[in-house]
């Protein structure tokens, strides 16, 4: 049932899309109510471009510079305050969020720097 309820839902996105304008399309794209928004965080706005664009299986519903939103609930952001945005106009902002954080990797201290 819910594979049949996400299947239409992603179906109207993609025609609405095609056939009408933006606002129209981001407004009928919504997610089954239990499923939840999978947040990524990444330090700059050129690796959520270079992220998001290597996602093959979902369609951009939302995207600025900071942040690409995808139809089945992934979002890549930079900027959680805008990713808090596009999910609020999206209808999206009372649901569950997974979090993942990509941090820097620190660089290792040179033996004999210790204090």
């Amino acid at each position: 049932m819910l594979r049949g309820a996400l299947a239409t839902g992603l179906t109207t996105c993609v025609l609405l899309g095609l056939g009408a304008g933006r606002a129209a399309a981001d407004a009928a794209c919504r997610l089954p109510p239990n499923l939840p928004v999978s947040l990524v965080i990444l330090q700059s706005s050129a690796k959520v471009q270079q992220l998001a664009a290597s996602v093959r299986d979902a369609r951009v519903v939302r995207r600025d510079a900071d942040t690409v939103v995808f139809d089945d609930g992934r979002v890549i952001t930079a900027d959680v305050s805008a990713a808090g945005d596009h999910l609020n106009a999206l209808g999206w902002g009372d649901r569950r969020i997974d979090v993942a954080v990509s941090v820097p990797r620190r660089r290792a201290l040179p033996r004999g720097s210790y204090g």
